[in-house]
C-alpha cells in the first residue's frame, strides 16, 4: 500500500509491503518495510533488522546500529556490536544514508573470489532466483494474488533446478 506519509509526499509507488513467503518444503518466511514511517530509538529498534528464527537458534542483525544477537542452539544469548571503527567504514558520506563501505566490502570479496579461485555468493543461480523473487513480489503488488517464484522463472523460459 501507499501509506499517508507516502501520499504526503507524493509517492507513487507501494512504501509499505508485507510478504509471507513459503518453499516448496514448507518453510515459511516473511518481509516486511515501511519506508516513510519514523522509526522507534535505536535502543529499541532498528531501520534495517533481519531476524532468523530456526529449531535450533535464533539471530538479528541490525544494519545501522551493526549490531548481532544471537541464541544459539545450546541456548547461549548474544549481542555483539562492532562499534564507531566499523560505523565508519561503512557510512562515510550523509550519515547513515550511504553504504560506501558495504560496496567496498562486496567489490573486494568478488576480487578475492577471483584472484584466490573460489566462488562468490550470491553466485549466478541466486541472482537469478533473488531476481525472480523479486519480480513475484512486484507482481503481487500489482495483483493482490500470491504469485509463484517458479511461474516467475518459467516466464523467462528458466528452470530453478537447472540454472547451475
Amino acid at each position: 500500500m501507499i501509506s499517508n506519509n507516502g501520499k504526503n509526499a507524493g509517492l507513487k509507488n507501494e512504501d509499505t509491503m508485507h510478504f509471507i513467503f513459503k518453499a516448496a518444503d514448507g518453510r515459511i518466511a516473511r518481509v516486511s518495510g515501511t519506508y516513510t514511517s519514523p522509526t522507534q530509538p535505536v535502543q529499541r529498534d532498528s531501520g534495517m533488522t533481519c531476524i532468523l528464527r530456526g529449531t535450533q537458534g535464533a539471530s538479528q542483525a541490525d544494519y545501522h546500529e551493526l549490531r548481532y544477537a544471537v541464541t544459539t542452539k545450546d541456548g547461549e544469548e548474544k549481542i555483539i556490536t562492532w562499534g564507531d571503527k566499523y560505523l565508519k567504514h561503512y557510512f562515510r558520506f550523509e550519515g547513515q544514508s550511504h553504504h560506501a563501505g558495504e560496496y567496498q566490502n562486496y567489490l573486494e570479496y568478488f576480487v578475492d573470489s577471483i584472484e584466490q579461485d573460489f566462488t562468490a555468493y550470491p553466485d549466478m543461480k541466486e541472482g537469478i532466483g533473488t531476481v525472480a523473487l523479486l519480480q513475484a513480489m512486484d507482481k503481487t503488488l500489482q495483483t493482490g494474488m500470491p504469485v509463484k517464484v517458479k511461474d516467475i522463472l518459467s516466464e523467462y523460459g528458466l528452470n530453478g533446478d537447472k540454472l547451475d
